[in-house]
């Protein structure tokens, strides 16, 4: 029997959002990648069904837009240094919306500054969210100290190419809200990627899930990511 390892398959909201609208989705995606040595067109080859599903019953082209890199998988740190390439396809967003009021927030509950040294003081709530696995913390910019592990910076990781960034990922129950502070040395602003990984499944990527072969182990689940300037 053919056995391809683990193929991880997700389906994410990519939202923009502003401190007074957390409800816009401005991008939605089936994001797809693989730990084995066999290719993701291999995958594809082998699961027609799914790739006339996603191209609505057209000829799947895995072409160059399709590719993805390892910032979109930021939720599942540091597990995408393993993969082996990454695809992802246009989704709709309707059944996010019909099944999730509340989307993922980050909210600036006060800022103190003392020269060029600038102290925000944040809570993340997840929302509606029932189903959370993790929420990871990609930060980028002059962050010189946080509230997290007794206020120690890690070493800075660098994701596909990009400027280095400081990476936290935060674990419990869905209704609990995290309150923690970042500080800033300069006022250039802290870019925040939020990424939060929900189990819960909706309706159209149980379907998809279902037409990939047996011998895929699909891991499946539904990341929501936002990004902030402050």
């Amino acid at each position: 029997m053919l056995n391809l390892g683990t193929m991880i398959v997700f389906l994410y909201a990519a939202c923009l959002m502003t401190f007074s609208d957390a409800s816009n989705i401005v991008e939605s995606n089936y994001g797809f990648s693989v730990v084995d040595a066999n290719s993701l067109e291999f995958v594809f080859n082998n699961a027609p069904e799914a790739a006339k599903w996603l191209k609505d019953n057209s000829e799947l082209s895995l072409k160059e837009k399709y590719r993805s890199d390892r910032s979109t998988w930021v939720a599942l740190y540091p597990v995408p240094f393993l993969f082996s390439g990454s695809l992802k396809f246009p989704a709709q967003t309707e059944e996010i919306r019909k099944h999730h009021q509340h989307f993922p927030q980050l909210v600036v509950q006060k800022t103190s500054s003392n020269n060029w040294n600038r102290r925000m003081h944040l809570q993340l709530s997840l929302g509606s969210l029932s189903e959370v696995w993790t929420t990871s913390l990609n930060i980028t910019g002059p962050l010189s100290n946080w509230s997290f592990a007794d206020n120690t910076l890690p070493a800075p990781q660098t994701v596909s190419g990009g400027p280095p960034s400081y990476i936290c990922r935060l674990t419990g129950q869905s209704n609990e809200n995290w309150s923690f502070w970042l500080e800033a040395n300069s006022s250039e602003p802290l870019r925040i990627d939020v990424a939060v990984l929900d189990q819960f499944l909706v309706d159209s990527t149980k379907e998809l899930k279902s037409l990939f072969p047996s011998w895929a182990d699909m891991t499946v689940f539904t990341t929501f990511f936002s990004t902030y300037y402050l």
